[in-house]
């Protein structure tokens, strides 16, 4: 069977069409999740967490994976294996072949449920590597392969409005966008935010000023926002933003990972726009889609200073993850002086 997508997976679980194994990865880490619960919720009912063979698929044994996936549940009609995280990339070639062979062989009584939510199963193109890609094709040869790709901005904005509606609420789709970007189209977190918010709200509309209170920054979101007032060259609210990182504890190397990508996203953007090219050009040729958002916002904010300004930031930013990583200087007063000599540099 060809891969399929979240919707179709969810069509073939509600009617009963279960089979005896699934491969289901994708950027959407909530959908692989939930996809993953329903197919054992509707085998094994509300309790099935008690009743699923567990695997950590990064400390796997394949013989003895092998063997589960062969045995009979004593205690349930069917064996239910979850398998997480297994990165056949780093399987021996026997190993592989041995895996292969039993999915090709899969039991009637067994369910096995490969999901993917904390590695990367593909290369530096972006593809799915050799070894994994073989076992998906065995997996869709005999069973399901569901990629859970993002959702666009106006997909996820859509099902926010639509939840809210249940929730009696009402959200404007501008708002229902905004949050679903603020929240990196990632569903569960979006969900949880625009549930939040119903509670606050009760009844009526969700304002923006009820978003700007509550809903919580996404590391990424408020990087993005800090690289924009950095080129804007609002020191105010870059240190305001910066300060907000800081008081959440998150670890200064990861704000100037983010940092340096979203300072990434607007270089491109601004280098793009300089030879003529457009948001559909860079979205191509850099793996944005699903992400589209990040290149529109990028293309926004990237005219207010110059390719060498954007340059230099990012040279700023580079000196200032090494000096992170090699020495024991504060963390907090090294994304200060980074930050103001950005903000020097865009200057200039």
């Amino acid at each position: 069977m060809p891969e399929i997508s979240v919707l179709d997976l969810s069509k073939k679980i509600r009617s009963g069409e279960i089979s005896g194994v699934y491969y289901i990865y994708g950027k959407d880490v909530s959908a692989v999740e939930a996809g993953t619960k329903s197919i054992f919720k509707k085998l094994l009912g509300k309790n099935y967490a008690n009743d699923i063979n567990r695997i950590d698929g990064g400390n796997v044994d394949i013989s003895m994976l092998c063997d589960m996936l062969e045995q009979n549940s004593m205690f349930s009609q069917y064996n239910a294996v979850l398998i997480n995280d297994l990165n056949a990339e780093e399987l021996g070639a026997d190993q592989l072949k041995a895996l292969i062979k039993i999915v090709e062989d899969i039991p009637e009584n067994t369910v096995a449920v490969f999901n993917i939510t904390g590695i990367s199963i593909t290369n530096a193109k972006n593809k799915i590597t050799a070894k994994n890609k073989k076992l998906m094709d065995a997996v869709a040869k005999k069973g399901i392969v569901c990629n859970c790709q993002l959702k666009t901005a106006a997909a996820l904005g859509k099902a926010l409005c639509d939840r809210a509606k249940k929730l009696g609420c009402i959200i404007s789709k501008k708002n229902a966008e905004r949050i679903a970007a603020e929240c990196l189209l990632n569903t569960l977190t979006a969900y949880s935010e625009i549930d939040k918010l119903c509670d606050y709200c009760q009844e009526g509309e969700i304002t923006s000023e009820m978003i700007d209170m509550l809903v919580s920054g996404q590391i990424e979101t408020d990087a993005f926002k800090l690289a924009s007032a950095v080129t804007s060259m609002n020191a105010r609210l870059a240190f305001t933003i910066l300060n907000n990182l800081i008081d959440t504890h998150t670890e200064p190397i990861a704000i100037i990972s983010a940092v340096s990508r979203s300072f990434v996203d607007l270089y491109r953007a601004r280098a793009a726009m300089t030879v003529g090219k457009y948001q559909a050009d860079i979205i191509a040729d850099f793996s944005y889609k699903g992400r589209e958002f990040v290149v529109n916002n990028a293309y926004r904010d990237c005219r207010r200073i110059s390719v060498e300004g954007m340059r230099r930031c990012i040279e700023i930013l580079r000196s200032a993850e090494r000096k992170l990583k090699s020495s024991s200087l504060d963390g907090g007063i090294m994304l200060e002086k980074t930050v103001a000599e950005m903000l020097i540099a865009v200057r200039q």
